[in-house]
């Protein structure tokens, strides 16, 4: 679960400061979530204050059971940091066995010899499946994703959406995406911001209809060098 109380949020986005939240209060319990908004350029900043990788302005979010990271954010794989030693740094913050994650991570993507490799010399298509297979590691209660999930028929999509599913089963998944049909798929009720406030609608097909999925400005302008949320912007994309 994840609680809101008395959220206030005013973050510096797109050259000034915007409301975010205003005195939210919310229980987000176990279930499966689109965020949905008619702004969703400021889904980034909602996520970091979910996820909690930063505070807000007023107010505290309780998380009952371990969130995950931002999955799918862009920028997340880059450096000259090799994929062990990313493994064995995720291992070692989330308290999991080292080993076992390398051979997850190993088994799950197309060419396990890049892990030895920086990941600055990576080809696109290594980032973003070491990117997910990685989100799959850690036992988490709450799933955040932003972005799209592995959609093009190929080995690894077939893989880690069959570990995907298994791993959600009892758990939340809160789900910020462009693409319609995934957030059909995977979500049963519409998480939605609008005017300063979060609130949960049943009628998620509706909730489509009212906030149909957009790409944000910051998603539309972003290239292939980063992780822009999904796989449409590499090899992985139609």
């Amino acid at each position: 679960m994840i609680q809101l109380n008395g959220v206030t949020d005013e973050p510096y986005a797109f050259g000034r400061r915007q409301p975010l939240l205003t005195d939210a209060s919310l229980d987000i319990p176990v279930g499966r979530y689109a965020l949905l908004s008619p702004v969703p350029e400021m889904h980034r900043q909602l996520v970091d204050i979910l996820c909690g990788l930063r505070p807000p302005r007023q107010g505290f979010v309780k998380h009952e059971g371990r969130v995950s990271w931002a999955i799918g954010r862009q920028g997340f794989i880059r450096g000259k940091a090799t994929g062990l030693s990313m493994i064995d740094f995720a291992s070692e913050m989330y308290e999991i066995d080292a080993d076992a994650t390398h051979e997850l991570v190993a088994d799950l993507v197309s060419d396990p010899k890049c892990l030895a490799k920086p990941m600055e010399h990576w080809p696109l298509y290594a980032r973003q499946e070491f990117s997910f297979a990685l989100a799959l590691a850690p036992a988490f209660d709450v799933y955040v994703i932003e972005g799209s999930i592995p959609f093009e028929p190929c080995r690894f999509t077939r893989l880690w959406l069959a570990l995907f599913e298994e791993r959600l089963v009892s758990r939340t998944l809160i789900f910020s995406s462009y693409r319609q049909n995934q957030l059909a798929d995977y979500c049963f009720k519409g998480l939605i911001h609008e005017r300063s406030a979060l609130h949960i609608d049943d009628g998620l097909d509706q909730c489509l209809l009212r906030f149909p999925p957009r790409r944000s400005r910051s998603d539309a302008g972003t290239h292939g060098d980063d992780l822009g949320g999904g796989f449409d912007e590499g090899p992985f994309g139609f």
